[in-house]
């Protein structure tokens, strides 16, 4: 009987959790390249010369 009382958060926090990672995947999924782009540009993951190329061929 315990055991299943102990169950119970578990299994809500998973669930929570779960739907929780298949909305960040759905968000992300709906970004434009450009959306991407400027992300990545602004988290420093790319420079500004490899940002203008890179939306140059995505705007062409």
């Amino acid at each position: 009987m315990f055991c299943g009382f102990g169950m119970f958060p578990w299994l809500a926090l998973s669930t929570c959790n779960q739907s929780h990672e298949h909305v960040e995947q759905v968000q992300t999924g709906n970004n434009s390249a450009i959306e991407i782009l400027k992300e990545r540009y602004a988290k420093g993951e790319i420079t500004r010369e490899e940002f203008l190329e890179i939306k140059k061929d995505l705007v062409s």
